[in-house]
């Protein structure tokens, strides 16, 4: 089985998030234990699994080392990398069968351009006590995007000077907590940062799923399209655009590792 270690949303190795892709054979039938083992053996933030359905269609599922999640943006982006980059699939549309529905990638210049569902959320929502507790500076402002908290905070230096007590915060039962301010870098509109110790990533460096709840809070009020840092330790580069109830995610990938696994 091919298989690719991808950093997405850069283009400069060691950083940005990484990713597995991992290539099943058509009407290959490998059950949930067995690749949520391959995730766990590599150990990446999520590896995505891709199984082509049609001609320009895949079916994707992406697992944590811990546990099988609904939606990734990172290893998607990394997934249409690498069908594009290392299998020369010719079509400029790719669209994704997921647990989360359809999901597509497009090719524009040297951008991905991901269609991701918006994930809104309830402002000025009072967070549970327990979620507060574990970062080290309250929040400005709060909401709630389903299964995640989005802290608000007045500056990114407060935002880069968080350190959450993450055993503490997977005993919350939440999903993720994000945590955003306005940049400090000039090009740049927002940084933000995403911990999710839950399904077993204390903070993801590079995060799709994070910026489709931010791009509807932050476009809203500065009235543009997004560019945007999450000032983890790697770094990472994402552009967004919300549309109605959907969020295009922009950003670059660069093949890190090729190999096979053996099964």
């Amino acid at each position: 089985m091919q298989t690719f270690i991808v950093a997405a949303f850069t283009d400069t190795p060691f950083r940005g998030n990484p990713a597995g892709v991992c290539l099943l054979n058509d009407g290959a039938s490998i059950s949930t234990t067995a690749l949520q083992d391959i995730a766990r053996e590599l150990n990446q933030p999520e590896t995505a699994f891709l199984q082509r359905t049609g001609h320009h269609n895949w079916r994707i599922r992406w697992f944590s080392p811990t546990t099988e999640v609904a939606l990734c943006g990172h290893a998607t982006l990394a997934a249409a990398h690498v069908l594009w980059h290392e299998l020369r699939l010719e079509t400029g549309v790719i669209d994704f069968e997921s647990a989360s529905g359809r999901l597509s990638a497009q090719r524009a210049d040297a951008l991905i351009w991901l269609d991701f569902p918006a994930i809104l959320g309830v402002a000025d929502q009072e967070p549970p006590p327990a979620v507060v507790d574990c970062v080290n500076i309250p929040p400005l402002r709060s909401s709630r995007h389903n299964d995640r908290w989005v802290f608000e905070y007045e500056n990114a230096a407060q935002v880069r000077a968080l350190k959450p007590h993450f055993r503490a915060l997977a005993a919350t039962g939440i999903r993720a907590l994000v945590v955003t301010a306005p940049s400090d870098l000039k090009e740049f509109d927002i940084v933000s940062r995403n911990f999710a110790p839950l399904v077993g990533v204390d903070e993801d460096q590079a995060t799709g799923a994070a910026h489709c709840c931010l791009a509807p809070l932050w476009e809203a009020r500065l009235g543009r399209d997004l560019r945007c840092y999450q000032a983890s330790a790697r770094g990472g580069v994402l552009l967004t655009r919300y549309r109605g109830d959907r969020v295009r995610l922009g950003g670059r990938a660069i093949v890190e590792l090729e190999g096979n696994w053996r099964i």
